[in-house]
């Protein structure tokens, strides 16, 4: 019997039957439903499990031949052809229509803006295949320390600690991470913080989300800043927020243009997100003032702290506070790997035991495995290692990406900062940055266009931001001159 009960004609076609066996293999294909090493079914199986005549399965095996999409090997069968067909090429091909005409969900949407439609910063997947590839939040994975990091997983598996790390944790986190932490992490920031003040997340992306879900729960709106990070402001929103968006000026959030009546503001002090301003310690000072007089949360994404290159690292919003009002969000993921997507929580303990509730009911925990690696990976010093040479690695690339931009597009203006791993620039009037971000691709070069991160797009149109943390310092400036040549021809 053929085990391939997915394989049904449809009720009523007007095509003929060649046509519609090929739509139902060609489809299957496409979703990446058959083994990849396995033949497809043989002409009688397939004839006979959908009631037509084995000349019509051969004649539409015949047809999957010639298009490229099914090879046949000599008394072995049919097969998918690994070597033309790409499954995620050819369901994007599919049409609008096609994919949507049977979807429950469009109706269910109405005018609704779908979460897959928001605004985010989106590189290729393949970005590293790129040779100037100008993009934030990505690293170099030839830098990444990977001997301490397989030590510390081989240290966190072993088999003393897998009674640790192979229970459900009942919504709780690894200790040893936490007292880490404590130790390391939070008091270097200047933070002390008890053990139930302090939550694990899968990423700092996902403590944001959560922080939604508190104040969507208490039906309060969010403030983000504008521009802003768009996954930020997607997460309030998809967590069931109203979001209300407060400018962004040289000194970071304006304090003084928050509305009132909001359940919480959104910033990035340590390296506004995306201009790389460092919010002073009077602005953060304001902003505390103004969170206890009108009973507002504060979430502080400590965006990039560790990568100050000009003044020493400001004191975080939550070190200041003494309302319990600020929630300070720290990410492992980006100073070691982004794919690991460990991150942090610091809060009073009220909003932690609130918080943890609401992510026991989406997914208990990030795995414990991985926390107990990065607790081993902190104790032995790996971390404090990697990070001070991930640290001069990124200033002589601050540095030089800086000189470069001076020189090759002086008429832009570069927003000054006191580091991190990206420059935000605003180009000469006119430029339009969403065509300079596509026409750069067709170079090998790729850049953040502005106008992602401003909740009114056409305000970044001039905008543009240059990461450098995943580039060779050997080849910045020329990606900056193949972006000043694309500019000028924009110009002409």
């Amino acid at each position: 019997m053929l085990n391939a009960q997915f394989l049904r004609l449809p009720d009523a076609s007007t095509d003929n039957l060649r046509n519609q066996v090929c739509e139902l293999i060609s489809s299957a294909i496409a979703r990446d439903l058959f083994p990849a090493s396995a033949p497809l079914p043989s002409c009688r199986a397939l004839a006979t499990h959908l009631g037509v005549s084995r000349n019509t399965v051969y004649d539409a095996y015949c047809r999957l031949i010639d298009i490229g999409l099914v090879t046949a090997r000599d008394r072995s069968g049919y097969f998918v052809n690994d070597e033309t067909f790409n499954p995620a090429s050819a369901l994007s091909s599919q049409s609008e229509t096609e994919r949507t005409q049977h979807s429950p969900l469009v109706q269910l949407m109405g005018a609704k803006q779908c979460p897959s439609d928001m605004a985010k910063v989106d590189h290729p997947v393949d970005w590293e295949r790129y040779k100037y590839p100008f993009v934030n939040n990505q690293v170099e994975t030839a830098r990444f320390p990977i001997q301490a990091w397989r030590e510390s997983m081989r240290v966190a598996m072993a088999s003393s600690n897998l009674e640790v790390w192979s229970r459900d944790a009942a919504g709780t986190g690894s200790a040893k991470l936490v007292k880490q932490l404590q130790q390391r992490l939070l008091s270097y920031r200047g933070i002390s913080a008890n053990y139930d003040q302090i939550l694990i997340t899968s990423g700092a992306q996902n403590a944001i989300y959560l922080l939604g879900c508190l104040t969507a729960y208490l039906g309060r709106s969010v403030a983000v800043e504008d521009p802003c990070y768009p996954e930020a402001r997607n997460a309030f929103e998809v967590a069931g927020n109203k979001v209300v968006t407060v400018p962004v000026d040289e000194k970071g959030l304006v304090v003084s243009k928050i509305p009132a009546g909001i359940g919480m503001v959104y910033t990035t002090p340590s390296h506004q997100f995306p201009t790389t301003v460092t919010m002073p310690q009077d602005r953060r000072l304001a902003l505390c003032a103004r969170a206890e007089q009108e009973n507002f949360l504060i979430c502080e994404d400590d965006y990039e702290a560790e990568m100050n290159f000009i003044r020493p690292r400001g004191r975080p919003v939550q070190s200041i506070d003494n309302t319990g009002r600020a929630v300070y969000v720290g990410s492992l993921s980006k100073s070691v790997a982004p794919g690991l997507r460990i991150g942090y929580m610091v809060a009073h303990p009220d909003i932690i035991k609130e918080i943890k509730a609401i992510r026991r009911s989406m997914m208990r925990h990030p795995p414990i495995l991985m926390q107990e690696a990065m607790a081993h990976f902190i104790a032995s010093g790996a971390l404090d290692t990697h990070l001070r040479k991930m640290e001069r690695r990124y200033r002589s690339r601050w540095e030089i990406t800086l000189s470069a931009l001076t020189d090759y597009l002086p008429e832009f203006e570069v927003q000054a900062s006191q580091g991190g791993t990206s420059f935000w620039l605003t180009g000469p009037p006119n430029l339009n940055t969403t065509v300079l971000a596509r026409n750069l691709k067709t170079r090998g070069v790729l850049i953040d266009e502005g106008s992602v991160f401003f909740s009114d797009p056409p305000q970044g149109l001039r905008n543009l931001r240059i990461g450098f943390a995943a580039l060779p310092k050997a080849v910045i400036r020329d990606g900056i001159s193949i972006i000043a040549e694309e500019v000028t021809l924009l110009r002409s």
